[in-house]
């Protein structure tokens, strides 16, 4: 009992899936095109054509956007295929009966429509169905499949720079990151519309075809049967087939000629978050001046002989009441805007200006030229956005440092195809791109045919060449790298290089937040126990950064410092941090044979540093070296780089604790990549090999 009761439920859940429903339709109206059905059933579904074109337009006419109604491609194709299988089951019918069908559809079409049933009325029903041919196919037809075409080509042109708006609000904190989904789902869902509509539309195209083509073969096939299979005299046949033919013809071309509308109306609509209706009522009563004008207009035409003077003067002056009240209505609007005009002004006189909204400063811009646009997305995401998500991981990992949003923005002030990156509204730097060329680097470069530049991130010799001439270019060993990567590589090193810009307060307050979760005694000890204030562990912090040292390893940086006095000169702390960082120093720049190449600074040299350098009162150390001496030393540390440079190896600079800030002080203006460690920074573990010395040439005395 119970199993029978299931099933009969099961089989009426699936009589209420629409699914299932729309199937079993398919089949049926595939099946119509070979088995023959009765004329009471042709009748039923050719009022279901008719109905699917009412119901078409009217969901377009309330459709807010193209997307509320994104199904209407497939419905295009459906209907259209409705309309076929009809037209050869009448035709089936219409042959093989004669005089003797009786569908009533076609029959009020061939007679009812047209208005009579004699040789005028089948004159006048061919002249209505040729001019409805005509408008659908030169009109409708033609014009929604050019609009389509156009719309699905700037609907994906526009893509583009809607993700880009959407990903600019979601960093601007406009939207959340599920607004955003939601929008992009919108944006694709619009895109995937026009270009299913640009398909789509050219069933309606062929359906006026085969519907013009129908009609002849009806009207050929009709005489061949009448005249020649039943001996019909030619008047018979005449009356007969082109009545009912013409009948066939119309109720195929009306929901045709309906649906045609509604896919025009569709694909022809703006932008707009309302109905079509409400729209153009919108926008059509914004001048009052329009209705006067035609209202006048009207009424001059009712004043000339033998025009229909009621029917003019009526609607004219009709148009001209309704003018007065769109200027009334306007003057109404007019006047509380003058209000609160006056209110704002006097609101504005009681006190000064807000202006605090224009202090507001993004932690950091990329601003970019309207050319570079298209790089921001990419192409299936491979663009400025997805890599800027990259780089906060890989500077994350790498430094520890948690990277605030970057907002992208274009800016007419730049050259088109120029970008500058700000920290906190200052630049820090920019570069040129050139849309549509890749830059290749490496050696002998004027093998290749393109323009010369620099790379900006590192200042390698490279050259722009096409896209075409990228496979090229690697066969014959050049790295060759895309716009976008160019530029996020820039980036990610300036980025790394102004790392401690971006350290601010708020940042530094984060990460101490971040690791109370799992360490929160030591971060107890370093600010409640040892007293380290947070301005203290932000400039450590910076000190590290600005050397290049990760500050990922927080948890260590706090544990020594919980072990020192909060008065001992920064500068000290950051050595004492150091060596407590070596391994992850050292690292940094050995080899993947754990050797670690170095350069050593001659005794004398450092000898003469440490004569040279004083206290500041702030217990920060200065060194004063003869000029003449520093150049020499500058000199002689350039040469012992550029040897490790040729080399393949990292320039690494070992020296004496006391005197390694002040060695890579000097080494600064040398080189900003050059890593200066103390011997106390160095890990046992690791093969340390002597790359060379830093040795400065005597002079010998001459003699008299």
């Amino acid at each position: 009992m119970s199993d029978t009761l299931k099933s009969k439920n099961s089989f009426a859940g699936k009589l209420n899936d629409p699914t299932m429903i729309f199937a079993v339709m398919l089949i049926i109206i595939v099946m119509m095109l070979i088995i023959p059905i009765p004329s009471f059933l042709l009748d039923f579904l050719m009022v279901i054509s008719v109905l699917s074109g009412i119901m078409v337009v009217l969901t377009v006419a309330y459709a807010k956007s193209a997307t509320d109604f994104s199904i209407f491609p497939t419905l295009l194709l459906v209907t259209t295929i409705l309309r076929l299988s009809i037209n050869v089951s009448s035709t089936r019918l219409i042959l093989t009966q004669g005089a003797d069908f009786d569908g009533k559809m076609v029959r009020a079409f061939g007679q009812f429509v047209v208005g009579s049933s004699d040789s005028t009325g089948m004159v006048v029903g061919i002249i209505i169905f040729i001019i409805l041919v005509i408008v659908q196919f030169l009109v409708i037809t033609k014009g929604a499949t050019r609009v389509s075409e156009v719309a699905a080509r700037f609907s994906l042109d526009k893509m583009p720079n809607k993700f880009m708006a959407i990903d600019m609000e979601v960093q601007n904190g406009v939207i959340t990151e599920a607004d955003a989904i939601i929008k992009r789902q919108l944006v694709d869902e619009e895109s995937a519309f026009y270009g299913s509509m640009d398909g789509a539309s050219k069933f309606v195209q062929g359906d006026v075809v085969v519907g013009i083509l129908i009609t002849i073969v009806n009207i050929v096939g009709g005489f061949s049967v009448g005249m020649v299979l039943r001996n019909e005299p030619f008047e018979m046949a005449l009356q007969n087939y082109i009545s009912l033919t013409i009948g066939d013809g119309l109720v195929g071309q009306i929901p045709s000629l309906l649906i045609s509308f509604g896919t025009g109306l569709i694909v022809t609509r703006a932008q707009a978050n309302d109905a079509v209706g409400s729209v153009l009522w919108k926008q059509m009563t914004r001048q009052h001046r329009v209705f006067t004008i035609s209202g006048v207009a009207l009424l001059v035409l009712a004043f000339l002989p033998g025009f229909p003077h009621v029917i003019l003067s009526l609607l004219g002056a009709a148009m001209i009441f309704g003018g007065m009240q769109i200027k009334k209505a306007e003057t109404t609007a007019s006047s509380e805007i003058a209000k609160s005009k006056d209110k704002t002004d006097k609101d504005e006189k009681k006190g000064p200006e807000d202006v605090t909204s224009l202090l507001k400063i993004d932690p950091l811009t990329l601003h970019i030229g309207y050319e570079l646009i298209p790089l921001v997305n990419g192409v299936d995401n491979t663009g400025i956005l997805n890599s800027i998500s990259g780089i906060r991981r890989s500077l994350a990992m790498e430094m520890g440092l948690i990277v605030p949003p970057i907002r992208i923005q274009d800016n007419i002030r730049l050259n088109p195809n120029e970008y500058v990156f700000k920290i906190k509204g200052q630049e820090i730097g920019k570069g040129i791109i050139r849309p549509g060329c890749m830059m290749a680097m490496g050696e002998s470069l004027e093998a290749l045919d393109g323009e010369k530049t620099v790379e900006p991130a590192f200042g390698l010799d490279a050259y722009w060449i096409k896209e075409d001439l990228r496979a090229q270019a690697e066969n014959l060993g050049y790295t060759v790298v895309d716009p976008p990567t160019i530029i996020s590589t820039h980036l990610q090193e300036l980025l790394r290089t102004h790392s401690f810009e971006i350290l601010d307060r708020e940042a530094t307050n984060e990460l101490l937040e971040n690791v109370k979760k799992d360490y929160p005694v030591i971060v107890n000890d370093v600010l409640n126990e040892a007293k380290f204030s947070k301005s203290q562990i932000q400039k450590i912090l910076q000190s590290l950064l600005i050397e290049g040292v990760s500050i990922r390893d927080f948890p260590t940086i706090l544990e020594t410092l919980s072990e020192y006095n909060p008065q001992t000169p920064i500068y000290e702390l950051v050595e004492i941090v150091r060596q407590s960082l070596k391994r992850g120093i050292c690292n940094k720049y050995k080899t993947d044979e754990k050797e670690l190449f170095v350069i050593r600074i001659n005794p004398k040299i450092e000898n003469e540093i440490y004569k040279n350098m004083s206290t500041e009162r702030d217990g920060e150390p200065v060194l004063r070296l003869n000029p003449d001496v520093l150049n020499k030393i500058q000199i002689a540390i350039r040469d012992k780089v550029q040897d490790m440079y040729k080399e393949g190896y990292p320039p690494v600079i070992v020296t004496q604790p006391q005197i390694r800030r002040a060695v890579w002080e000097i080494c600064q203006y040398i080189n900003k990549n050059i890593a200066v460690l103390s011997t106390r920074e160095l890990v046992n573990d690791l093969d340390i090999t002597l790359f060379g010395q830093v040795m400065i040439e005597e002079k010998v005395p001459v003699s008299t």
